[in-house]
């Protein structure tokens, strides 16, 4: 194991620490959504996680920002996603008095980052379906994840497609959630967590996957599972408020 992560030591080893985050974001919000009183999301540890979290994206869109054509204008519209997840949260926590959108961050940032998501995976679904050579930056490990037995599940459901899919869902439930009626607005606030927490646990198999058994570490894979640390955290206070609310 060792010697398939010396392969390619510094993506690796990003690949590692966003695991970490990764694990780390899913126990904290099991653990919060079992309590019974509101998650302050506007200020103390849980209010960092979310800017903290964020930086951990940076790192692969710079690398990916360094490719041409297209697939640079898609890895900048990805970072700008990670720096808003930085600062808005930042701003909120340090003024006294906010602009709407940054006291009403956590539910902006649903939508922000699941078109976000929707960006990689579907690139990487486009490289799937026409078997084009994926496009990356300097950390170059997107080539051999993407051509690996790893990269579809089953052997028949490519990993970007499943990705395409399940940032659709989280905007149509958040669709449902922000403008449906009031009876479907509690089960859509925990279907966006429930759609977040299955997320996060498949990007642990697939992180972990990366630098311990295929020896590289794809960037476009590892910008999706932060934008699903950001999106899990963001959704666990409303849902933590759902599940305290007894049902009629």
């Amino acid at each position: 194991m060792i010697d398939i992560f010396l392969r390619s030591p510094l993506p690796n080893t990003s690949a590692v620490i966003v695991l970490i985050a990764l694990i780390s974001t899913w126990l904290i919000s099991i653990l919060l959504s079992m309590g019974q009183d509101p998650i302050a999301a506007d200020k103390g540890w849980f209010a960092l996680l979310l800017p903290v979290f964020s930086f951990l994206g940076i790192p692969a869109a710079v690398d990916l920002i360094q490719t041409k054509g297209a697939t640079s204008i898609y890895a900048a519209a990805v970072f700008i996603v990670f720096i808003l997840n930085i600062v808005i949260p930042i701003w909120g926590i340090t003024r006294k008095k906010s602009h709407p959108l940054v006291r009403d961050w956590y539910k902006w940032s649903i939508v922000i980052s699941a078109i976000g998501g929707l960006i990689v995976a579907g690139y990487l679904t486009f490289v799937e379906a026409t078997g084009a050579p994926v496009v990356c930056g300097p950390s170059q490990g997107c080539e051999a994840v993407q051509t690996s037995k790893y990269a579809i599940l089953f052997g028949i459901l490519p990993i970007g497609v499943l990705g395409l899919f399940g940032y659709m869902a989280i905007l149509a439930v958040w669709v449902a959630w922000q403008f449906g009626p009031a009876s479907v607005t509690k089960l859509a606030s925990l279907a966006i967590w429930g759609m977040s927490i299955f997320g996060v646990l498949f990007s642990v198999y697939l992180t972990f996957l990366e630098p311990f058994v295929i020896g590289a570490t794809c960037m476009w894979c590892i910008s999706s599972a932060v934008l699903m640390i950001i999106i899990l955290l963001v959704s666990t206070p409303a849902a933590q408020q759902a599940l305290a609310i007894p049902d009629e």
